[in-house]
C-alpha cells in the first residue's frame, strides 16, 4: 500500500513538473513583441504587433514613466535590446544619443562637427531629420550635413565614417538631409545623390556594414528625403525609391534598376515614405501640389512594366507616415501650408472614403486595431479608423510646437519627442485605468 501511494504521489508531481514544464515552453516560445529597429519600425511600415493598449486615457494623457530634455532635432525614435537610438542637434555640431529605454538616462553620447552649409533655409532648425539604423552590434547614422557613420552600439565609438557630400557630391537639400538608411543582408543602403540627377554621381549606393566599403553604386538619381523600402515581387527583392521625378525598382543587392517610371513635376518634392501592398502595388503621395498615386508592377516578356493605375491630387502627405489597413491606406494630407485633414482613401478606385479636420499635420502609426497619432502642437491622439469614419477615443496635450517626429511602440511604451524634449509614456491597459 504505502509502495503504491508513494507511486501515485510520484506519478502526480512528474506530471506537475511536466505541466509547469509546457508552461515554461509555451512562454519561452510566445513571440516577443517587436523592438523598433529602424525608420517605420519592425517592417518599416510604421506598424506594429503589440497588443495590451489601453481603450482610453485618463483626461491628462497616457501615464508617463520620464521626460527630459534633449537637443534640437526631428530624427524619430529606434529601440534595441533596452536602449533607445536617436539624433539631434548641438550648436554646430550633430549629436548621436543612446538613452536607457528605461529611464531615459543618457548611456553615451558621440558628437561630430557638422556646419551649416552657406544659403541653406534653417526657419525650422538645422535637423537632423534622418533616423538610425541598429543592426547587430552597430548603429548607422547620417547627419543634416551628410555625415554617415557607423558606431558601436554598446560604447557610441565611431568605426567609420563618410563626409558623402564631399565624397559623393551628396545634396543636403536645403533644410538638411532627410532619408533614413536601409539594411540588406550584410550592406547598409543610403541614398547619395546631388540636388539634380547625374550619371557621373552616383545617386544610391551600398556600403559594408563592417567596413564601410563601397558595395555598388547607382547613377541617375538625385537627392531626396523619401526613405528607400523593401519589396519581394516575382520572387526577387525589390528597392524601391522616390527621388524627384523617378519611382524606381533597384536590386538591393547589386544596384541594378529593374523597373523606372517617372512623374509629373509637382511630386517632385516626395518626402513620405512608399507603400509597398502585397502582391503588386506600391503607393506613393507628395505634398505642395503632389498629390497620391497608386502603381502596379507586372512582368511581361520578362521585363517588369509598371502600370499608373490612378492619381489623386487632393490627398497630399508631406513629411507625414501613412498605414494601409485592408483597402484603404490612411494619413494627415496637409498639402502645403493649407489645413490639414485626417483622410481615408480606397486603394481600389483612389477615391477618398472621408475627410476629418480637427488635427494639424500628424504623423501616426498602427497597433493593435488603433492609431496612435502626435500632430504637430504635440497633441497625442488614441482614435480607430475604418471605411466608413474615424472616431477619437482620447487625446492630450504631451509635447510642444514643431512635434514632428513618428512615435515609437516597443510594448504599451511609446517613445515620442518634439524639438526638445524626448519622453516615454506607458499607453497600456493597466497603467490608464
Amino acid at each position: 500500500m504505502r509502495r503504491q501511494r508513494a507511486t501515485s504521489v510520484g506519478v502526480q508531481v512528474c506530471w506537475r513538473v511536466t505541466a509547469v514544464l509546457v508552461l515554461c515552453m509555451a512562454w519561452w516560445a510566445a513571440p516577443a513583441q517587436a523592438q523598433w529597429p529602424q525608420w517605420g519600425g519592425p517592417n518599416r511600415d510604421f506598424s506594429c504587433d503589440v497588443t495590451g493598449l489601453a481603450e482610453k486615457w485618463p483626461e491628462a494623457g497616457p501615464a508617463q514613466i520620464w521626460s527630459r530634455e534633449i537637443g534640437g532635432g526631428h530624427s524619430s525614435i529606434v529601440v534595441d535590446d533596452g536602449v533607445l537610438y536617436t539624433m539631434c542637434r548641438r550648436d554646430d555640431q550633430d549629436a548621436v544619443l543612446a538613452l536607457n529605454a528605461a529611464d531615459g538616462k543618457t548611456v553615451w553620447e558621440t558628437r561630430y562637427d557638422a556646419p551649416t552649409k552657406p544659403g541653406m533655409q534653417l526657419d525650422f532648425g538645422a535637423g537632423p531629420h534622418s533616423t538610425p539604423l541598429v543592426v547587430g552590434e552597430r548603429v548607422f547614422t547620417i547627419g543634416a550635413m551628410t555625415h554617415f557613420h557607423c558606431l558601436d552600439k554598446r560604447t557610441g565609438k565611431i568605426l567609420w565614417k563618410h563626409d558623402l557630400a564631399e565624397e559623393m557630391n551628396t545634396s543636403e537639400l536645403g533644410r538638411g538631409y532627410g532619408a533614413s538608411p536601409f539594411a540588406y543582408n550584410d550592406t547598409v543602403i543610403v541614398v547619395v545623390g546631388p540636388r539634380r540627377p547625374s550619371e557621373s554621381a552616383p545617386g544610391i549606393a551600398a556600403f559594408n556594414q563592417e567596413t564601410g566599403e563601397i558595395v555598388w553604386t547607382c547613377p541617375g538619381f538625385g537627392c531626396g528625403y523619401a526613405s528607400p523600402i523593401l519589396a519581394k515581387f516575382n520572387g526577387e527583392d525589390h528597392l524601391i525609391v522616390a527621388l524627384g521625378a523617378d519611382r524606381a525598382g533597384l536590386d538591393p543587392a547589386t544596384g541594378k534598376v529593374r523597373w523606372r517610371t517617372q512623374v509629373d513635376f509637382q511630386e517632385y518634392g516626395i518626402m513620405a515614405t512608399p507603400l509597398w501592398i502585397e502582391p503588386d502595388l506600391i503607393f506613393f503621395s507628395a505634398g505642395y501640389g503632389g498629390g497620391t498615386r497608386l502603381f502596379r508592377l507586372s512582368v511581361k516578356a520578362g521585363e517588369y512594366q509598371v502600370e499608373d493605375l490612378w492619381y489623386y491630387r487632393k490627398m497630399q502627405i508631406v513629411h507625414g507616415t501613412m498605414a494601409r489597413i485592408g483597402d484603404y491606406v490612411y494619413g494627415s494630407s496637409h498639402g502645403s501650408f493649407g489645413p490639414a485633414f485626417m483622410m481615408a482613401i480606397d486603394l481600389r478606385t483612389g477615391k477618398p472614403a472621408w475627410r476629418k479636420r480637427g488635427l494639424t499635420k500628424s504623423n501616426l502609426l498602427y497597433a493593435d486595431g488603433k492609431f496612435i497619432i502626435l500632430d504637430e502642437e504635440g497633441n497625442l491622439v488614441l482614435a480607430t479608423a475604418t471605411p466608413e469614419d474615424f472616431e477619437i477615443h482620447a487625446r492630450a496635450k504631451v509635447l510642444e510646437r514643431l512635434a514632428w517626429t513618428c512615435p515609437t511602440l516597443v510594448g504599451t511604451r511609446l517613445y515620442l519627442r518634439d524639438h526638445r524634449t524626448i519622453k516615454c509614456l506607458d499607453l497600456g491597459a493597466a497603467a490608464n485605468q
